[in-house]
């Protein structure tokens, strides 16, 4: 037998806040969720309680979702079951991850400054050397037309911005029996979703529920617990006032 065995697959993984730790996957399955009995543990009210896991089918991973609230993504792509590859990007949640298939490879992702998560997609569509001015990005606004909340309007800028009465909600609902958390819109480059949370509050976009999540388009019209907000896009150059 050999003395030497090859390092196991690795998940480099960054919190919102901009930690990092490293997983190493020595064992299939390996479940990731928000609950402490999971072998990958996020605290994250947008993260499932058991929200995905990693199989292994022969000498093969596959990344799996377990039906979770706001879905499991590879390279951006929301997956039911998928292979995974060396330097495939996932997101659960407000967090994000490098799968490594090699751990002891040469090429390696950064871990800080210029972000954890490498988009595959973008990396091999892209040419490193061409710097071709950007198009103006949108930025998503949700102005409140009825309903207890802390302000009129909010720009979404965060990468996930939570509806709720917590303290890290983006949208901050009140009165007494206001929720935590209502509801989350993310934002993946300048397409915006709304989505449901654990809470399970009924959400309308133009007055039809939403089942899971809903891509918002720009005058849409969202109401959920008490209140109802028109969401708009807008330049984000030009949005500074």
């Amino acid at each position: 037998m050999s003395q030497h065995h090859p390092a196991p697959p690795r998940l480099l993984v960054r919190t919102p806040h901009d930690g990092t730790r490293e997983c190493d996957i020595t064992r299939t399955p390996f479940t990731i969720g928000r609950t402490p009995d999971n072998d990958l543990c996020l605290e994250d009210p947008a993260v499932s309680a058991h929200h995905a896991r990693i199989v292994q089918v022969q000498a093969v991973l596959f990344l799996e979702d377990l039906s979770s609230t706001n879905g499991s993504f590879v390279n951006e792509h929301p997956i039911e079951r998928r292979q995974l590859r060396d330097a495939d990007a996932l997101r659960f949640g407000s967090h994000r991850a490098i799968f490594r298939e090699k751990p002891g490879s040469a090429t390696r992702p950064a871990l800080a400054g210029e972000g954890l998560v490498t988009d595959k997609a973008k990396v091999v569509a892209s040419t490193p050397a061409r710097e071709a001015p950007a198009p103006a990005r949108k930025i998503g606004i949700v102005e409140i037309l009825s309903g207890r909340t802390g302000q009129s309007h909010y720009p979404l800028t965060r990468q996930v911005s939570l509806i709720g009465a917590q303290d890290d909600a983006v949208i901050t609902l009140t009165g007494w029996f206001a929720p935590n958390t209502a509801a989350m819109i993310s934002r993946k480059g300048d397409a915006y979703v709304v989505s449901q949370t654990e809470s399970g509050k009924r959400i309308l976009v133009n007055g039809r529920p939403v089942q899971r999540e809903h891509a918002l388009r720009h005058g849409d019209v969202v109401e959920v617990a008490g209140i109802t907000m028109r969401f708009v896009l807008r330049d984000e150059r030009n949005y500074a006032a």
